[in-house]
């Protein structure tokens, strides 16, 4: 839905919102577009922290959802939900695909400079933008995988054409003098998906991983995607992916499974990647233990389990553990929200070095959700060939 243009009352109680936090901190809310395409209605609005808007609160407000991963509380918005949030010291412009491939909603930035509305970007989730977004991660591992200075100084040109491209991704959304009204819309059925208990891994598809990931440059990471069993066995279902030092492209890894050029991460987690599904990655030079990262990446994000296969040098797996969907996992990811909040009300040292202090427990506990997987051998014969979706 185009929309043409958002309520100054809406406005106005944002900016002030964020003025009175003070300190360059974001404020959002999620936002509904009437029948006329105006966006006055509005849920609660939700303070950022240290790392920005809290995500899980932000939903948590019009999903009703506990103890869920984000794509199950985004699932459950309305069809005319918009995802608004404030910009400190910034005109509105809006440079980044992130919250549209992850929300697949209209995303509304307002621009604050000294107090006052700078300006208001819209960016819509559009076909051309994903691609855009595809092309990015692309040009990032060229560079990367480029062998001499000729090779990569060509590569970050290319990474230097397409920033400029995505000066010109967002519009500029009109202020409408209408009022706003708030908590007047209700969230759709839950979107639920089954928490899956992995319990080993082929042990082809392991070793497939690690001998990918020596094949490339030292430290970079290789992934592909394992469809569970009804016995909790995963097998491989995707291409295998090389991404960079410690990381995976996101979208890179969905196209792993299939062609997603012209589609949001929500879209392909939603509706194209089965249910039953984990993410399985390697950790070079580890041993598969994981942390706070991995966990949010994979079911705290997407709701499935996330596998790492810790090797060495040589090749040698050294471990391969997994995350899986949990309550304690989503209580601890709340507990780290409320906590990033939390720094900005400290009125003593000692307050802060408890609040870091849990902050470090936090994630050490997330830590603690590693279980280990068994390495198996199925009936399949050696020679047969894992299928691959296209």
């Amino acid at each position: 839905m185009k929309v043409k243009g958002i309520s100054r009352n809406l406005i106005d109680t944002m900016v002030s919102r964020g003025n009175q936090l003070g300190q360059g901190r974001q404020v959002g809310t999620i936002g509904f577009i009437n029948d006329n395409g105006v966006i006055d209605c509005y849920n609660q609005i939700i303070d950022g922290g240290v790392s920005g808007l809290p995500h899980r609160h932000m939903l948590q407000k019009i999903s009703h959802r506990d103890n869920a991963s984000l794509i199950e509380m985004i699932n459950s918005l309305p069809d005319n939900a918009v995802y608004i949030r404030t910009d400190p010291g910034q005109t509105g412009i809006i440079v980044s695909t992130s919250a549209i491939n992850i929300f697949n909603l209209p995303v509304v930035n307002i621009g604050v400079k000294h107090g006052q509305v700078a300006g208001i970007g819209i960016l819509y989730p559009e076909e051309k933008h994903f691609r855009l977004a595809t092309r990015s991660e692309n040009a990032q591992l060229d560079s990367l995988a480029a062998k001499d200075m000729e090779a990569e100084k060509k590569a970050l040109e290319r990474v230097t054409k397409l920033r400029l491209e995505f000066l010109n991704i967002s519009e500029e959304l009109p202020i409408i003098d209408d009022n706003a009204r708030q908590n007047c819309q209700r969230a759709k059925k839950p979107w639920v998906i089954d928490r899956q208990e992995p319990v080993s891994v082929e042990e082809s598809f392991a070793e497939e991983l690690v001998q990918k990931s020596l094949e490339v440059e030292p430290g970079r990471e290789v992934a592909a995607f394992g469809r569970i069993d009804e016995n909790g066995h995963i097998t491989r279902c995707s291409e295998i992916v090389v991404g960079g030092m410690g990381y995976i492209p996101s979208r890179l890894l969905a196209s792993s499974y299939e062609d997603i050029t012209g589609l949001s991460l929500r879209e392909f987690y939603s509706e194209k990647m089965p249910l039953d599904t984990a993410i399985v990655h390697t950790h070079p030079g580890g041993s598969g233990v994981m942390h706070m990262s991995d966990a949010m990446a994979g079911p705290g994000m997407w709701g499935r389990p996330i596998v790492a296969v810790g090797h060495d040098e040589k090749g040698d797996i050294k471990g391969v553990m997994m995350i899986k969907m949990q309550d304690k996992l989503f209580e601890l990811a709340d507990e780290n929200e409320y906590l990033e909040r939390q720094f900005f009300k400290v009125q003593k040292p000692e307050e802060e070095v408890k609040l870091r202090k849990r902050r470090y427990k936090i994630a050490q506990e997330f830590t603690d959700l590693c279980d280990q997987l068994e390495l198996k051998v199925t009936e399949k014969r050696a020679d047969e060939k894992i299928a691959v979706s296209n």
